[in-house]
């Protein structure tokens, strides 16, 4: 997944919550595009929480004040897609 690609999808008008699907299976959800920081290779993601037992989730608000942080390398983004599953997937053109 390129940078380039995940700010055009948090640039999008009106934005759809995302949902960034990790190579480790885990998994983390975009509600509001000002939770993100997109580096050239890397997303810093501001989290509500981080609990094993729950999706990552950014705060519900864009206005909230994130409680701890995530660093992604692009290269562990597997997937990107709308929080209602709806419309299409995006994969990472990184070959294996």
């Amino acid at each position: 997944m390129r940078a380039s690609d995940i700010t055009k999808l948090l640039k999008r008008e009106p934005f759809e919550p995302l949902r960034i699907g990790l190579s480790d299976g885990r998994c983390v959800l975009v509600r509001h595009p000002d939770q993100v920081v997109v580096a050239e290779r890397h997303l810093l993601v501001g989290l509500a929480r981080i609990e094993s037992s729950q999706p990552m989730a950014t705060p519900r608000s864009a206005d909230a004040v994130a409680r701890d942080w995530m660093i992604i390398n692009l290269l562990h983004i597997s997937t990107v897609e709308p929080q209602n599953g709806n419309g299409r997937r995006t994969r990472s053109g990184r070959s294996s």
